[in-house]
């Protein structure tokens, strides 16, 4: 069991969070003891079960645990893709740039708007959609001290959404963030579908992501667009005496 202090959801949510993954060696005794003791220390806690562990899916229950999402992760080698007509006068439509100052304004301004409002802080009955977007301002600003390069999506000169990459071993990038704005999702466009083309470009020979579930338009997205499932976790939360700051 991997157990984390996550300072990072503190200055977040205004709780003391904790971050647990459960691993195939687990024993279900040991992961109750330690999960009990952990509800002494810390008032939110966040835990991921990989989905092949299924007694240990079930004693999330037995324990309390709220079930929130799942967490698909995929890949993709950066092999060209077929697509349909359709799929490929959408792809074509976006011309894909590094950000500017300007279009940080304009993600800030649609975060505040909802945009990004699919995460487990926004759907939270405890935390809601005000801490939920703190929270992904937050990250937009740890991506960038980690070194990540902010890439936007343009219809015509217009925004129509962002992501990112970062280079996480040799050759290997991930996507932490990234995302369509409110006005351009019912057109089917979907972000990172453009991603494996700027890894690409950088040398890269394989990109890796993580995509909650409940961003099924994303999800679609991905898998339409050449990316891979590998695996997910199943991700429950409890709060204990949980009143946010």
């Amino acid at each position: 069991m991997i157990i984390k202090n996550a300072i990072w959801e503190q200055r977040n949510l205004g709780v003391t969070s904790a971050e647990v993954e459960i691993e195939p060696s687990d024993t279900l005794a040991s992961v109750k003891q330690q999960l009990l003791d952990l509800e002494l220390q810390y008032q939110y806690i966040a835990v991921k079960v990989p989905s092949s562990l299924h007694e240990h899916t079930w004693l999330m229950n037995e324990l309390n645990y709220d079930y929130v999402e799942d967490m698909m992760f995929f890949e993709h080698d950066l092999h060209e893709i077929v697509r349909t007509p359709l799929q490929q006068r959408l792809y074509d439509a976006v011309t894909i740039s590094e950000m500017t100052d300007k279009d940080f304004k304009l993600l800030h301004e649609e975060i505040e708007k909802g945009s990004f409002s699919f995460d487990r802080i926004s759907n939270d009955p405890v935390f809601g959609q005000k801490l939920g977007t703190k929270r992904f301002h937050n990250w937009l600003n740890d991506e960038k001290e980690r070194g990540a390069i902010f890439l936007k999506g343009e219809i015509k000169g217009e925004m129509t959404g962002f992501f990112t990459i970062r280079e996480i071993e040799p050759g290997v990038y991930t996507s932490a963030l990234g995302g369509t704005f409110m006005k351009w999702r019912k057109g089917g466009l979907g972000t990172n579908v453009q991603t494996p083309a700027e890894v690409k470009k950088r040398g890269g020979k394989k990109l890796i992501l993580g995509v909650s579930t409940n961003n099924m338009i994303q999800i679609r997205a991905l898998i339409q667009n050449g990316f891979f499932p590998m695996s997910a976790n199943h991700v429950f939360v409890k709060h204990i005496n949980c009143k946010p700051q």
